[in-house]
């Protein structure tokens, strides 16, 4: 009989054959093993594309050697649309007396009257949904119009990075609005609940349409047509952007604008909040025609106070 015919094999070795002691000690060895591996910190990996090292600019404005001088420094990454990821910090020396102006540029509207905001008296302004489409219009206006004069030196100084870095064409416009995207989100407070560009620069932060109209500003020295977006119902807004993309827009003049957010680092544009989706609750201006004004003169004048019954606060806009 040749060997191993019909032989039974009765016992087996290793795991596979049974669940004897040398199992349960390999067992135990990797549950202790890995045990051990979770209470290992690992550091956390980040790919980066490019710009090892960080990149400093300065922006000031123009001044006499005697002014005094606010110095804002930002720091956050920028990654390109060829996906070149750079870290650069940025410090805008800013007028002082600029920055005061700003701020009480702020105060002095909130002190207008409903005449000296040139609207129309036949309106019920008590009416939130009115009061938040022809006042709050109104205001974001007449910051634009103040504001966009003042910051001219920090254009230019924007360019010069552009020239500098090799930024061409939509990596300017993303360059400008991861900017804006990263500064700190926080509420202004006082009587507006709003901040005027520089002072939002000076201060380093501003809520929803602080950043919109600061974004509003920048892009529109750049040539790049903006309207801005505000809605009652959602209280909240966003900055629309006449470029050519794809996503969700409302119209204007014939022209689509996409809607931006401003307030969160890295939301592209074209994409709509999910919460706020329903784009008949958006309000859409271009604030930075001055044909809603019944005359140039209106922007000049030295405002006069009225009484408080023709004052109008800070509308749900400003509290997202």
């Amino acid at each position: 009989m040749p060997y191993g015919r019909n032989k039974r094999i009765t016992t087996r070795s290793g795991c596979l054959g049974g669940f004897g002691r040398g199992c349960f000690s390999i067992i135990f060895f990797f549950l202790f093993l890995a045990y051990l591996l979770s209470l290992i910190e690992f550091p956390e990996f980040e790919f980066d594309l490019g710009g090892a090292e960080p990149i400093s600019y300065n922006i000031h404005m123009d001044s006499l050697a005697t002014e005094r001088i606010i110095n804002t420094s930002y720091s956050w990454k920028f990654v390109s649309n060829g996906l070149i990821k750079k870290k650069y910090n940025l410090t805008f020396s800013l007028l002082a007396s600029q920055v005061k102006k700003a701020m009480d540029l702020i105060d002095l509207i909130g002190n207008m009257s409903l005449e000296e905001l040139g609207l129309n008296p036949n309106y019920d302004y008590r009416n939130p949904q009115i009061q938040s489409q022809y006042v709050w219009a109104r205001v974001y206006q007449i910051v634009y119009i103040k504001s966009f004069p003042t910051i001219i030196s920090i254009a230019k100084g924007f360019n010069e990075l552009f020239i500098s870095e090799n930024l061409r064409g939509r990596d300017r416009v993303s360059f400008v609005i991861s900017f804006v995207q990263n500064m700190k989100y926080e509420r202004p407070g006082g009587v507006l609940d709003l901040l005027a560009p520089l002072g939002s620069l000076a201060k380093q932060y501003g809520d929803c349409d602080t950043k919109a109209i600061l974004l509003y500003v920048l892009l529109e020295r750049m040539g790049i047509d903006c309207a801005m977006m505000w809605s009652y119902k959602y209280k909240h807004a966003l900055l629309g952007i006449n470029i050519s993309t794809r996503g969700d827009y409302k119209k204007l003049n014939g022209k689509k604008y996409y809607f931006l957010e401003t307030t969160y680092p890295g939301w592209s544009i074209g994409k709509l909040p999910p919460d706020f989706k329903n784009k008949s609750y958006w309000i859409i201006d271009e604030i930075d025609s001055r044909g809603h004004f019944r005359n140039d003169e209106d922007m000049n004048k030295d405002y006069r106070k009225e009484n408080e019954s023709n004052r109008k606060t800070k509308p749900s806009p400003a509290n997202p």
